[in-house]
């Protein structure tokens, strides 16, 4: 197996040059100042969502005082592939620059997967999926085990645990939390529960603060909310008809009746509290 070098300290420990020492006067000339049109963008950009205010603000910097620091870019078959500085990239084009200042490495894929997403993380550019997703990427595609990427992203093993766990969330919880309408520690009471979206949805629609959300999870009838909480959405989406009809059939039997439908199929609840009840019902149907 290939030894994988220790990246805490940086992309300076990915390249010979320490990109914070560079004399970036001496690197505007020859095959470091890159057409923009030449660079495409690589397969393995982690980052899905860019702040629009942000990205302003940068281009401005940029046209004021100029690109402070260099992009990383690997040749490619025909141009060259971003590794790390798609930020800078987009606010160079925003600003109109034709040619752009460049590290060329020559990095696999595997060093260029990791310099990005480390750029990302130092930079805190991340959401917490979009950071999760590229540790899962890294793992599948380059068998990195959980205490690598640890120490690779200079997290701890349990950070990088955590966050892997939100791979298995729903995909419409992981654009919530994608889109910033939900938060990590939002995120992490519902993995592994059914029901995921529904409890996420009410989250989003009541403001429901990560404490009460933690409280309701950490009950010991906690299938029992859960499942109440998908419950109460279920009711609100059912027809007047078939709410009307509850309604008709629970006052005649004198007891609480629920209908569950679903494409015409489904099934009638019937509670009782005790014995007399439920003879009563009994009686009412069979007509007796």
């Amino acid at each position: 197996m290939v030894k994988k070098k220790r990246l805490g300290r940086g992309l300076s420990a990915l390249i010979e040059t320490d990109i914070d020492d560079l004399d970036l006067k001496q690197e505007t000339g020859g095959k470091n100042l890159i057409s923009i049109n030449e660079i495409s963008i690589s397969k393995f950009q982690t980052r899905k969502k860019f702040d629009e205010e942000k990205l302003k603000e940068l281009s401005e910097s940029i046209a004021k005082n100029g690109l402070l620091q260099p992009i990383i870019v690997r040749k490619g078959k025909k141009n060259f592939e971003l590794v790390a500085g798609e930020r800078r990239l987009k606010a160079c084009k925003l600003v109109g620059i034709d040619k752009i200042l460049a590290i060329v490495s020559d990095f696999d894929d595997r060093k260029a997967f990791e310099s990005g997403l480390i750029e990302n993380l130092q930079r805190e550019d991340l959401t917490s999926i979009e950071e999760a997703e590229g540790y899962n990427r890294l793992m599948n595609e380059f068998n990195y085990t959980q205490e690598e990427l640890a120490s690779i992203v200079s997290k701890s093993r349990s950070h990088v645990a955590n966050l892997l766990r939100l791979i298995s969330l729903p995909k419409e919880v992981k654009k919530f939390i994608l889109d910033g309408k939900l938060s990590l520690g939002h995120a992490r009471c519902l993995v592994g529960y059914d029901g995921a979206k529904e409890v996420a949805e009410r989250i989003i629609k009541e403001g429901l603060s990560v404490r009460y959300v933690e409280n309701l999870f950490h009950t010991e009838d906690l299938d029992k909310k859960t499942k109440n909480l998908v419950k109460e959405k279920k009711i609100k989406e059912k027809d007047a008809d078939t709410v009307i009809l509850e309604k008709e059939l629970s006052l005649k039997l004198g007891v609480k009746l629920t209908i569950n439908d679903k494409n015409n199929k489904g099934n009638i609840k019937i509670e009782y509290r005790n014995v007399g009840q439920r003879e009563n019902i009994i009686k009412k149907l069979t007509g007796e």
